[in-house]
């Protein structure tokens, strides 16, 4: 990065590129420290609007929160926002935090951020270009303090425009979850949405047909609104995942309506009880915890410039290392979460980690063995590998 001309006076710098590529250089960091704390990033798309994406996402996270797990919930439809509306959520009394009034089963397990919650009349429409929309994404991951999450669901506009793009750019891990209804025209815009996803590689989790029937309260029987079967055909063609039927439920139309989707009993909801299987699936495939198997060890090792740091808190980054039988079976890198010393064996003990290379204190290490992770010294000038290879044997 070059040398500012401007001696770093704000009002000179604020249109130099210099002062721009350090800000966007700050931001991405900021980016990469929220991400580092949320264990997986689900989106939520469609191929076209009014298939029902919202209701599926909402219900989602709902669904992950009620379970336990701490839940995210952004609503990056930027044009068509619904989520606040769908849950009953006006004022937040903390919006740094994502943090509204809600259930007491839900409040300490799920955030909720929308464009919505920054506007002083929600009746008035947002006209926005791509780069704006881009730029509230990130703020959205820089400006929300969403703290440690299992799980970051983001319910996206229909189609294949700005918005899907620009999280699938800041957040490359994200997995898409495709929302469609069985009619072709549905089908036919989703199979555009697939190619989307594999034109930018971004993983796709597997498609939901929603509105599959309607289970009818008085006969019992499940009617078909729609032709059947067409979005376990698309998956089959594609061959990704078909996880889930979900059927018309007119109690979510109308507690959705009235703003009180999060009041609503899964139990007395056809549509809940078949979101049920699937939210199952999710958690079996997206482990909130990463699982080690008897006898593994996950070794996680703060690096600066190649070699050890000399200590946690000097790190740019931290390799971790999956050793099973002695030998390393896998390697990945993470960048250095910005944490203060209560906060930081939380996140290792999200990633599973059993070890922790670093020269520490008594203090520290009291904080880390209660969550049952075993520190390492190393020796100074060590690479990650020499650091590992040198425990295991």
């Amino acid at each position: 990065m070059g040398k500012c001309e401007h001696e770093g006076d704000p009002k000179a710098c604020a249109s130099c590129n210099v002062a721009q590529e350090q800000h966007k250089s700050e931001e991405d960091m900021a980016i990469c420290r929220t991400l580092a704390q949320i264990r997986h990033k689900i989106l939520v798309m469609s191929g076209k609007g009014g298939v029902g994406k919202s209701s599926v996402a909402v219900s989602l996270a709902l669904s992950l929160a009620r379970a336990g797990h701490k839940v995210g919930l952004m609503d990056v439809d930027i044009h068509g926002p619904n989520v606040l509306r769908m849950l009953g959520l006006k004022e937040p009394f903390d919006l740094a935090s994502a943090q509204f009034k809600m259930p007491s089963e839900l409040f300490h397990n799920l955030k909720v951020i929308s464009v919505e919650a920054v506007m002083r009349n929600r009746e008035i429409a947002v006209i926005w270009r791509g780069p704006l929309k881009h730029q509230l994404i990130r703020q959205f991951l820089t400006e929300i303090q969403w703290g440690f999450l299992d799980y970051l669901v983001i319910d996206a506009p229909p189609g294949t425009g700005d918005e899907p793009m620009s999280v699938a750019q800041t957040i490359p891990e994200a997995k898409a979850l495709i929302v469609t209804t069985p009619q072709e025209i549905s089908l036919a815009d989703v199979r555009k949405s697939i190619n989307f996803c594999q034109k930018i590689n971004l993983d796709i989790l597997g498609l939901v047909e929603n509105m599959s029937g309607y289970h009818c309260p008085h006969c019992g029987k499940d009617l078909p609104l729609f032709r059947k079967g067409g979005g376990e055909k698309t998956a089959q063609a594609f061959k990704i995942p078909f996880l889930a039927s979900l059927p018309f439920d007119p109690q979510v139309v109308e507690a959705a309506d009235q703003g009180q989707l999060a009041e609503l009993k899964e139990d007395k909801s056809p549509f809940f009880e078949a979101l049920r299987p699937l939210v199952n699936y999710l958690i079996k495939v997206l482990p909130p915890k990463p699982p080690r198997e008897p006898g593994e060890l996950r070794i996680a090792v703060p690096v600066d410039d190649g070699k050890v740091a000399a200590t946690p808190t000097k790190a740019s980054q931290f390799a971790l290392f999956t050793v099973k039988g002695g030998a390393i079976i896998s390697e990945e890198t993470l960048p250095a979460p910005d944490l203060d010393p209560v906060n930081f064996p939380v996140w290792l003990e999200n990633l599973g980690v059993s070890h922790l290379a670093g020269n520490l204190n008594d203090a520290a290490k009291g904080l880390l063995q209660r969550k049952g992770i075993e520190v390492i010294a190393p020796s100074p000038g060590q690479t990650p590998e020499e650091v590992v290879k040198g425990y295991v044997k």
